[in-house]
């Protein structure tokens, strides 16, 4: 998968083509032509739908007339919507299925206030079954939706194209620095939250719906394996198929890479419901994007999603086991050393530079980038006279990103808090799930 280096023809420079889209994008017509513009945009996409993308597309490189794919911006928030309607469509499923086996067991009060007390009981003695049933009804639903909204070939649009394994070994190594950073994060946006929350009581009802005190809960009383599933392979389908393989599709198609990136990573912190969480996951959601855009590949966001998840869980459940040596596992109130975090954040930049130099590109025999005429990780359609291209970084990338990982692990050792006179390990931090 590593090709000799052969740069792109300037025409067809991404970042240039990410401008070119976006200026014709809908937001920069006239106000008096705005709903026009709406309505065809509808209409479009209808078509497009209908036709399964098949329009021809240019396959020399240039940007050409081809119509953007996917989701617009108003159709985007109605799949953001859409997440939160399947996973409450899990949960009554999972209601209902305990009412039915009440009943079958003659548990079943019929006096309503016992009733709703019997079912509030359910779920909290079975938390990780419901979190289960929510997740796969969610993964059902989101399967379907995606795969009618692709229309034909959608392997081939989502790319489903392996990466390279310097690459896979390149994201494994980013899990801890992506973990602390956002758990930093997270414990600077929980601090602020919290002292607007105690001006405003109402807003003290968010805290309910903190995902990792549920995960810390949950740990307590299940294995491994059952949490890794239903907390760690269950979103990384769902989630990305969502916002990486659907939301970002289009949106990144008409507004560019860049813009595309951020709005469909709010989206994505919006759907985790508490503030502080939202603003923990949008610079993860940034990274992955980033990481499916370079490497052409829906595995590799896939990959990062599911280790982030499965790390958080691993370390609740040792927590759960080994409390001695993860006394402050999972403990947001412990600030991380700003060198740890300084540290963390030049290895990750050196990362995205490395991830950069290194993207796969398909070229043309003409020896031009092809695009489809828009920002885009899909692969080329089969009959496309292209080969998949993968330049090699500069020596001195690859010694500066080992160089900056060996201060990260360095630093953590050095500056980790101390608690009852032993260094508190890389786990020492709040992990967060997305």
């Amino acid at each position: 998968m590593v090709a000799p280096e052969n740069s792109p023809s300037e025409d067809t420079n991404p970042e240039r083509l990410a401008a070119h889209t976006a200026a014709d994008s809908p937001i920069f017509e006239s106000e008096d032509q705005e709903s026009a513009q709406f309505l065809d945009q509808f209409l479009d996409q209808a078509l497009q739908t209908a036709q399964g993308e098949d329009a021809p597309r240019p396959h020399d490189g240039s940007s050409g007339n081809a119509a953007p794919p996917g989701p617009g911006l108003i159709e985007s928030i109605c799949w953001m919507f859409g997440v939160f309607g399947a996973h409450f469509l899990g949960i009554m499923l999972f209601l209902v299925c305990g009412v039915i086996y009440l009943i079958a067991t003659s548990n079943i009060s019929q006096d309503p206030d016992t009733f709703r007390k019997e079912i509030a009981q359910l779920v909290e003695g079975h938390p990780l079954e419901a979190a289960g049933v929510e997740q796969a009804v969610f993964v059902f639903i989101g399967l379907i939706a995606v795969g009618l909204r692709l229309g034909k070939r959608p392997l081939q649009k989502l790319n489903l194209q392996p990466f390279a394994i310097s690459t896979g070994f390149l994201l494994f190594i980013c899990v801890l620095p992506l973990a602390l950073m956002s758990g930093e994060l997270y414990r600077i946006a929980f601090d602020a939250w919290s002292l607007v929350a105690k001006q405003i009581p109402i807003l003290e009802r968010f805290n309910e719906m903190q995902t990792m005190e549920i995960v810390k809960d949950m740990a307590a009383n299940n294995s491994l394996w059952s949490l890794i599933l239903v907390i760690a392979v269950f979103p990384a389908i769902g989630e990305e198929l969502i916002f990486r393989g659907m939301i970002g599709r289009g949106l990144i198609a008409r507004w560019g890479l860049v813009p595309g990136i951020v709005i469909t990573s709010i989206m994505f912190g919006i759907v985790h419901a508490h503030p502080a969480h939202v603003i923990a996951v949008i610079p993860l959601g940034m990274f992955m994007h980033y990481v499916y855009y370079v490497t052409r590949s829906f595995w590799a966001p896939m990959l990062v999603h599911f280790m982030n998840n499965a790390f958080a869980v691993s370390m609740a459940k040792m927590a759960t086991e080994l409390p001695e040596s993860a006394a402050s596992l999972g403990d947001e109130t412990q600030p991380v050393h700003p060198l740890i975090v300084a540290s963390a954040a030049l290895f990750l930049t050196a990362v995205c530079i490395q991830l950069w130099k290194t993207r796969v590109k398909y070229m043309t025999p003409q020896g031009e980038e092809w695009t489809p005429g828009y920002p885009s990780t899909e692969q080329p359609p089969a009959n496309s006279p292209v080969t998949m291209m993968r330049e090699k970084a500069h020596p001195l990338l690859y010694a500066a990103g080992v160089f900056l990982f060996l201060i990260f692990l360095v630093s953590m050792a050095a500056f980790s808090p101390q608690q009852e006179a032993v260094t508190a390990q890389p786990e020492a931090m709040q992990l967060i799930t997305f």
